[in-house]
């Protein structure tokens, strides 16, 4: 297609769109963008200078300042296994940090040593040696036994129009993980990387970047884990052995240079990074189920036959999404008087069925002297500018729009209050699109200048600098909108376009995937590496939001995500209908069956969710994370552990109906039969379409809860644990599934030791926490015993029955169970 064919095209679209003037509005915001565009002076070639020499050493709070020739360099313990680096000019002084990411404002107290010897300074915790060079300056990092941490390649580098560089050392068996959405392998290995914020209309394979870049690099090696996070928000690359197979080499156009190292196993390196940078807070229980989507249900006739279908059909869902179509002429926080007439009678009968109503809200407030929210941003001067004054014009889908500055306080505040006033019909949840932000252009979807001014909490700042934290604090504000209407809720917000630390307002999603086999395999890697940048939960379009899907697509891709963190089934307007009956028979009842497995199983996942919130630690995980030093699993992507105990291997094949599992060491239990296998090594296992792969470690104990049609703790009167015969421990969180209580300590962690010993199979139960939960029996099963036996339940003798291998006894409580093992 050429580019004019291409040009026409997207008009047509537009005008069918919008009409006529929505053309020429789109064809003004393009003059008025390229006129503020050609005002953007042409970046010089980089003319590098290095620290060069160390002229002087001082002591500082955990750290030590160098004054070189070239540069000073600050060099602080943020704790025993982290470290914080910043480099400035000469000329310049070491004020507080400005960072939207971090939050943790103080280094943790630790004891450091400093010693200097002829030609280095040593500073060194329990956990890190840093090893500064003198002449010339170079930082080396090692672990407290002397294996490397981070070595530079060369001195750090500043340009002198404004460019920060940095290369550090690449291990030859290094694997390469993090960094945000990549639309690539898990391994990211060989690649070179953008961080700036788009939408790419379509994304395929090695598209890039796209909408949430996280500038936090996590490295595999056979010295163990470590990370980067490059603390500076502007535009900006990672070079990860593209250029030099052995060199990592960050850059950015501007800012400063400052970063932070991290040391320790890879969930230890996660939890250091996410005390700085903030945690996921708990979704309410209902943001884990199943959520339905499409873009758009529209009328709400509509919307109320999905409900009464999914009801009818008893298919497990929480929670249905209205796209723009909602919306009067696409203006956010308004309804379609035709389309929608009575949307406080639809939500309240979709709440009496069981359904929480999330709706999607856009950040372009469209130009309209009648349209009462653009009035009042004009009027409270929320909307950002370039440098002359000029509010930036731009067309997306309500047609002429303004935007607001979010990183202005006063423009936050502004749009928390609308949310609010917006979400007091009883609206449940917001889902912040088009947050990169994007612009409608002749040419497609497009970046607004860099030269646009931001307010940058006061400091001012441009575009270059604040597009990539624009999405975040968007999606900052509407957190607070949720926040103000319903105080006593857990909020649930999702954002497209995010940064370092975003993960403290919203979850997220992988944006506009396509219906096809790869990217059901694309969409596990992505939500993998979003889990090793703190951003753990986010999940794909079940079924692909571009392009018609298939029935076999479909249900394995219902399959694939219905144990990811984030379980949607969202599609295109245009597309085929793509709700989980949409294929008829078998598909519907396997994809039932798949979305009843994640409800079976929210209680352990609920349990992941909360070692995220607690800790940092992703909800799934590769396989990687629990074998560190086998290079066999640092590139698996195909599957995923989730949580601490179960590996999930999803098909993502067209046709196949068996495939390869690589299981870890130690013993596992084919969650379906109960068959035992030993891993260290790959097995075939069958998989016909109504079958996903699951296996559970020996020794884990997984809590389960009966189906449900949505969540609802009140109803839960038995919880189920299912043991496995072997060596291990697991934890089990609780709490009311809602409301801000757990934040002041009310809920509880189950421990469950699984031990063997001799030949009997020992459990011990220990509960922390005061919280108590609704349900009032327990029933044990246990898969791998041998015959049925007299199992002692805190000292008393009980007789348990069998079905299919499984043995089970429901009681009230326990503390310990004893029973004996025939081999």
């Amino acid at each position: 297609m050429t580019d004019e064919t291409h040009r026409t095209a997207i008009k047509a679209f537009f005008k069918q769109l919008g009409g006529k003037d929505f053309v020429e509005q789109i064809q003004a915001s393009d003059e008025q963008i390229q006129h503020y565009r050609k005002r953007i002076a042409k970046q010089p070639a980089p003319q590098w200078v290095t620290p060069g020499k160390v002229l002087q050493m001082e002591h500082t709070q955990q750290g030590t300042q160098f004054t070189c020739e070239n540069a000073k360099v600050l060099v602080t313990f943020w704790a025993d296994d982290c470290v914080r680096v910043r480099v400035i000019r000469p000329s310049e002084t070491f004020n507080a940090a400005f960072s939207y990411a971090v939050i943790k404002e103080s280094p943790n107290p630790i004891d450091l040593e400093v010693i200097t010897e002829n030609d280095a300074y040593i500073l060194r915790s329990a956990a890190l040696v840093c090893r500064i060079q003198t002449t010339p300056y170079r930082l080396e990092v090692y672990k407290s036994d002397g294996t490397p941490v981070v070595i530079e390649a060369d001195a750090p580098a500043l340009d002198v129009h404004g460019r920060v560089r940095l290369s550090t050392r690449l291990v030859d068996d290094e694997a390469s993980y993090g960094t945000g959405e990549r639309v690539n392998r898990l391994n990211l290995r060989g690649r070179k990387l953008r961080f700036w914020n788009t939408d790419p209309a379509v994304y395929e394979r090695g598209s890039d970047p796209i909408y949430y870049n996280v500038p936090f690099y996590l490295g595999l090696n056979r010295y163990g884990a470590y990370g980067i996070f490059w603390d500076n928000s502007y535009d900006g690359t990672l070079d990860i052995g593209q250029t030099d197979a052995n060199r990592l080499t960050w850059e950015s156009i501007g800012g400063e240079l400052r970063y932070f190292i991290f040391s320790g196993d890879m969930k230890g390196v996660l939890e250091r990074y996410t005390e700085l940078t903030g945690r996921h807070e708990l979704l309410p229980l209902w943001g884990l189920g199943y959520h339905q989507s499409r873009y758009s249900y529209y009328p709400q006739e509509d919307v109320l036959q999905v409900a009464e279908w999914l009801r009818g059909r008893e298919i497990p869902c929480d929670a249905l999404y209205l796209d723009i179509h909602y919306m009067d002429g696409y203006r956010v926080f308004t309804w379609d008087k035709r389309g929608f007439p009575e949307p406080a009678t639809l939500l309240q009968k979709l709440h009496e069925m069981g359904f929480k109503v999330v709706v999607i809200l856009d950040p372009g407030i469209k130009v309209d002297p009648q349209y009462q929210i653009y009035l009042s941003g004009m009027e409270e001067d929320i909307f950002f500018k370039f440098a002359d004054g000029t509010p930036v014009l731009g067309a997306v889908w309500p047609g002429a729009c303004h935007w607001p500055d979010f990183t202005n306080p006063k423009a936050r505040a502004w749009w928390a209050e609308q949310c609010a006033t917006f979400l007091a019909s009883d609206i449940d949840g917001i889902w912040n699109d088009m947050c990169e932000p994007v612009t409608f252009s002749i040419q497609g979807a497009s970046d607004l200048p860099v030269n646009i001014q931001h307010d940058k909490e006061g400091l001012g700042g441009n575009h270059a600098e604040c597009r990539n934290v624009y999405g975040m604090q968007m999606g900052r504000a509407s957190q607070a909108g949720l926040r103000k209407a319903y105080p006593e809720r857990r909020p649930f917000n999702i954002i497209r376009a995010g940064y370092a630390g975003a993960q403290r307002h919203a979850i997220s999603w992988t944006g506009d995937n396509r219906a096809s086999w790869e990217q059901l395999h694309l969409g596990i890697a992505m939500t993998l590496n979003m889990g090793l940048s703190g951003a753990a939960f986010t999940g794909p379009d079940i079924g692909g939001f571009g392009g018609d899907t298939t029935a076999e697509l479909l249900t394995r891709w219902t399959q694939a995500g219905c144990l990811l963190p984030f379980c949607r089934n969202h599609s295109a307007v245009g597309t085929i209908r793509q709700e989980p009956w949409a294929f008829g028979q078998p598909y519907e009842d396997i994809i039932r069956a798949a979305i009843e497995l994640r409800y079976r199983l929210l209680p352990y996942l609920y349990t992941a969710a909360a070692e995220c919130a607690f800790y940092g630690w992703p909800v799934v995980r590769p396989l990687a994370m629990y074998e560190p030093d086998n290079p066999m699993l640092r590139d698996i992507d195909d599957c995923y552990m989730l949580g601490e105990h179960m590996l999930v291997a999803p098909v993502v094949e067209k046709a196949a109906i068996a495939r390869e599992v690589y299981l870890p060491q130690g013993t596992w239990y084919d969650f379906w039969t109960g068959e035992k296998w030993q891993g260290g090594h790959r097995i075939v296992v069958d998989a016909p379409l109504d079958k996903l792969p699951v296996f559970i470690r020996a020794g884990s104990a997984l809590p389960m809860w009966p189906v449900m049609q949505f969540t609802d703790t009140q109803k839960i009167e038995t919880l189920t644990i299912r043991l496995y015969v072997g060596d291990g421990e697991t934890r089990i969180y609780e709490d009311a599934g809602e409301g801000l209580d757990y934040q002041q300590g009310d809920y509880r962690w189950v421990h469950i030791q699984c031990s063997e010993i001799g030949k009997r199979f020992v459990v011990k139960k220990e509960v922390i926490g005061g919280f108590m939960p609704n349900y009032k029996r327990i029933c044990v099963e246990i898969v791998g015993l041998k015959d049925e036996a007299i199992w002692l339940i805190d000292g008393k003798e009980v007789e348990a029955s069998e079905k299919n291998g499984i043995f089970t006894i429901t009681i009230e409580d326990f503390e310990q169970l004893d029973i004996p093992l025939r081999r």
